[in-house]
């Protein structure tokens, strides 16, 4: 027992004593997560463009598009300003596009005669700038039509009432009505119901569901991300211990070759559960954690801890070179992170790639952390997962062993 413990001693003080290897095993995987939270949208929200309008027309219709209401407004932002603060903001890159409507705009449009539009976009973004300049040739598509539909109508509206008078006569009023009210009912059949007619029907009433956050979906990879980078680098000890001629003198001995190579398990495990600890203190602060729960968190997370060290170690004394046995583990690393759940979500991934992602041990334990983290315990799923983490790692720790005490040292 003293020799387990001055062995997981000694491995936290060199791991404490090298906090940057520490920092990039934390912030690596912290830097991932956060670069493909924010490439798949965030927490859900709906992406908006922000529309610096100059009106120059300043009538009511101009108006009316300045407000930016209706279905519009869950994707554009249109914003109110001056020419010159408006040529600087987008100059700064603050804004999505810079709209001028040209004085007599309205009144160009009523009449169907020219009128130009002026718009600026930011060269450093690209899907949003699209986003308006397809409203604006929508816009365009749709007075075409309004003019086929009422155009000698709004030309009447736009020319005003005759012989200089401020309103129009009651008659001509209900003149231009009648006709509008004529033209509409000879549309009656294509409009009024509309030619495609679109029923939904649904089989049960839908149930309120909460706001999707996908960097709360992301963190339980993030951390087992962690955990793996964790173990990989803790992993490499062995040859450093070889390399520096300690490993040797140590077989040399009466000491046991399992009490050393489990006292560098301990090591890592303690990384392990100060790395996790970090992780579902930043799940508390996003969700609400069941906090009866935290301790089982932090003692699975530590547990799979524990098991990629022995994996990776295993790896490294197979091998039969350093060198060899960094790109190895570099091998079996990375694709157990892209199918297991740590670059991408399960439900995000293909059906074939999750079905076996969820079977790898990194797969096992992103599962069940984030039953754990929906207040989800299960004593037979997290038991099953124990067992199927828990078997190999002993064999691997086997093996390991044996493989220490025998070639690895002279090879």
């Amino acid at each position: 027992m003293g020799f387990f413990l001055s062995t997981a001693l000694k491995d936290v003080r060199r791991r404490l004593a090298d906090p940057i290897a520490l920092a990039l095993w934390i912030g690596i995987p912290a830097l991932i997560g956060g670069l493909m939270s924010l490439a798949m949208g965030g927490d859900g929200g709906t992406p908006k463009a922000r529309v610096l309008l100059v009106d120059q027309d300043d009538t009511f219709l101009s108006g009316l598009l300045a407000s930016g209401g209706g279905p519009l407004a869950e994707f554009i932002e249109v914003e109110t300003v001056g020419l010159e603060e408006g040529r600087e903001r987008i100059d700064d890159g603050d804004g999505t596009a810079l709209l001028i409507l040209p004085a007599g705009f309205v009144e160009a449009v009523l009449k169907e005669e020219p009128a130009t539009l002026q718009l600026v976009v930011n060269p450093s973004q690209r899907i949003l700038p699209s986003i308006v300049q397809q409203f604006l040739e929508a816009l365009v598509d749709g007075t075409f039509y309004l003019q086929r539909l009422l155009g000698e109508q709004l030309r009447e509206l736009a020319e005003g009432p005759l012989d200089g008078a401020s309103f129009f006569g009651d008659a001509k009023l209900a003149e231009l009505s009648m006709s509008i009210n004529q033209r509409m009912k000879s549309l009656e059949s294509t409009l009024f119901p509309p030619v495609i007619k679109l029923e939904e029907v649904l089989d049960d009433p839908p149930e309120e569901q909460e706001s999707f956050n996908f960097a709360l979906l992301m963190l339980p990879g993030i951390i087992f991300m962690s955990l793996l980078f964790v173990a990989q680098g803790v992993s490499e000890d062995v040859w450093q211990e070889k390399n520096m001629g300690t490993l040797r003198r140590m077989i040399s001995t009466p000491q046991s070759v399992a009490a050393f190579l489990a006292g560098k398990v301990a090591a890592g495990s303690l990384i392990a559960l100060a790395v996790s600890a970090m992780g579902i203190g930043v799940a508390m602060t996003m969700h609400e954690v069941p906090f009866v729960l935290i301790p089982v968190m932090l003692l699975w997370c530590t547990f799979f801890g524990a098991a990629a060290v022995i994996f990776f170690t295993l790896i490294q004394v197979l091998a039969s070179n350093e060198r060899g046995g960094n790109v190895l583990t570099m091998v079996v690393l990375f694709p157990l992170m892209m199918i297991g759940g740590c670059f991408f979500p399960f439900e995000a991934m293909p059906n074939w790639m999750a079905s076996v992602g969820k079977w790898t041990p990194n797969g096992l334990a992103v599962l069940r952390l984030k039953d754990l983290l929906n207040g989800q315990f299960s004593a037979a799923a997290l038991g099953s997962a124990v067992l199927g983490i828990g078997l190999p790692a002993a064999l691997a720790f086997l093996l390991a062993v044996r493989r220490l005490r025998g070639s690895f040292v002279i090879a």
